[in-house]
C-alpha cells in the first residue's frame, strides 16, 4: 500500500525524493529482516562485545517482493511506466506463482496481461503447455532432491567438523542440485501462470551448456541477472567516481561489486559474498580474455566453466567459510564411492547430473513436446507427474 501511495504521490508532484525514500525504505526493511543478525555477528566479532539478535521470522518471499517494488518505482522515476490502480499493482506484486521465488518479472512483462480472458480461443494449447511445464518442473525438483540426499549429509558433517576422508567429492553435485531445484520451481511457477493466461519470462536456459562464465550468467537465473544489470551494475558504471581514463577500471570494479551484492542477496554470510565476488572476478577475467586472447574451443570452454561453477558452488552450500575450507581440503583426498550411498542413491544422482548437464531448457523441451497434440505424450506426462507426486 505504501509503495503504491508513493508511486501516486510522485506522479502527482514529480518529486524524485519520494521515490528515493520509498526505495530506501524497501531496502532497509529487507536489511532488517535478512541481514540484521549477520551485521550483529560481525560487530560482535570485530569489537568483541556481545550483540543481541533480532528474534524475527523472515517473511516468505520478502526479497522478491522488495525487488518487484524497486523495479517498478525506479522505472516510474525514469519515466518508463505509469501509475496503475491499486488492485492491478497489488496483483503484480502478489501474483502467487512468482511471489515466493520468482521469476522476477518486470511490470512491463506482465502488467498488460492481467485481465485477459482465461478461456479465449487457443486456451487448450496454452493450458497444455502450462501443465507440461509443471510436470517438467516436478521432475526437476525430484531429481534435485535425489542429489540432495547424497550431498546434504556430507555438508552437515563438514559443518560439524567431522568430514570423513573421500566424502567431499560428492558435494560437487550441489551445483547441479541447486539448478534442478530452482529451475524446477521456476518451471512450475511459469506453468501455473500460463494456465491462468499469464506468460512469465523463462528463468533458466541450459546454463551448463555455457561456453564461458559470461554466457553462464546469461543463462542462469536470467531474470535476476537482468535485474542486477539494469538496477545495480548500470548505476554503478554511470557514477562519476573517477576520471575518464579510469572508466574501464570502474566498469570492471562494478562487475565485481555487483556480483558480491548478488552473493549477499542469496544469503547473509561471508561465504555467499565470497562466492559472488569470485564469480565477479571470473567475469572480469573472461572480459579481458575475450578482448586480448583467442577464444578456446567450445568444448574446452564448457568443461572449464562447468568445473568452475561446481567448485564455487561448494562455497554457496557450505554455510560458513570454515565448512567450505574443510570441503575444499577434502577434495584433495581420493574419492570414496561409499559416500554416494550405494546404487540406490547413485543411479538417481547420476540421472540428475545427466539431466542438468545435457537436457535442453524447460521451455524448449515444452515446445518440443507440444509441437502437435499427441495422446502418448499427454499420457506419459500425466503418469510422470503422478509418479513424482505420489
Amino acid at each position: 500500500t505504501l509503495n503504491w501511495l508513493a508511486a501516486n504521490a510522485f506522479a502527482a508532484t514529480g518529486n524524485g525524493t519520494i521515490i528515493t525514500v520509498a526505495v530506501a525504505a524497501n531496502l532497509a526493511l529487507l536489511g532488517v529482516f535478512k541481514y540484521a543478525n549477520f551485521l550483529a555477528d560481525n560487530v560482535a566479532s570485530i569489537f568483541r562485545v556481545p550483540v543481541g539478535h533480532l528474534d524475527v521470522v523472515l517473511p516468505l518471499g520478502i526479497s522478491f517482493f522488495t525487488f518487484h517494488h524497486v523495479m517498478y518505482l525506479v522505472d516510474l522515476r525514469r519515466g518508463k511506466t505509469k501509475t496503475y490502480s491499486f488492485d492491478r499493482y497489488a496483483l503484480y506484486i502478489c501474483f502467487f506463482p512468482q511471489a515466493i521465488a520468482g521469476p522476477l518479472a518486470r511490470w512491463s512483462e506482465v502488467m498488460h496481461q492481467f485481465g485477459r480472458e482465461a478461456f479465449a480461443p487457443g486456451w487448450e494449447r496454452r493450458c497444455a503447455s502450462g501443465a507440461t511445464l509443471v510436470v517438467i518442473g516436478l521432475v526437476e525438483k525430484a531429481l534435485g532432491d535425489s542429489l540432495g540426499g547424497v550431498v546434504d549429509p556430507v555438508v552437515t558433517l563438514a559443518r560439524n567438523g567431522a568430514l570423513p576422508a573421500g566424502s567431499a567429492w560428492v558435494t560437487l553435485g550441489f551445483g547441479f542440485q541447486v539448478f534442478l531445484d530452482f529451475a524446477g520451481y521456476s518451471n512450475i511457477a511459469i506453468g501455473l501462470a500460463l494456465i491462468f493466461a499469464i506468460e512469465l519470462p523463462p528463468n533458466f536456459n541450459a546454463p551448463f551448456r555455457a561456453s564461458d562464465i559470461l554466457d553462464f550468467w546469461q543463462r542462469w537465473h536470467m531474470t535476476l541477472s537482468r535485474f542486477l544489470r539494469d538496477y545495480v551494475f548500470f548505476p554503478l558504471v554511470d557514477l562519476r567516481l573517477v576520471r575518464r581514463r579510469y572508466r574501464v577500471a570502474q566498469f570492471l570494479a562494478a562487475v565485481v561489486v555487483t556480483m558480491a551484492l548478488c552473493g549477499l542477496w542469496h544469503g547473509a554470510g561471508w561465504n555467499f559474498v565470497l562466492w559472488g565476488s569470485v564469480h565477479g572476478v571470473a567475469m572480469v577475467l573472461a572480459i579481458a580474455w575475450q578482448r586480448y586472447l583467442p577464444s578456446p574451443p567450445a568444448p574446452i570452454g564448457r568443461v572449464v566453466t562447468v568445473a568452475f561453477v561446481l567448485l564455487t558452488a561448494i562455497l554457496f552450500r557450505a554455510g560458513s567459510l570454515d565448512a567450505a575450507w574443510s570441503l575444499y581440503h577434502g577434495l584433495g583426498k581420493t574419492p570414496e564411492m561409499f559416500w554416494i550411498g550405494g546404487w540406490r542413491s547413485a543411479v538417481p544422482a547420476a540421472a540428475a547430473v545427466a539431466y542438468a548437464a545435457f537436457m535442453p531448457a524447460g521451455h524448449v523441451l515444452c515446445e518440443r513436446l507440444n509441437e502437435r497434440p499427441r495422446f502418448s505424450v499427454a499420457a506419459a506426462l500425466g503418469l510422470l507427474g503422478a509418479a513424482v507426486l505420489f
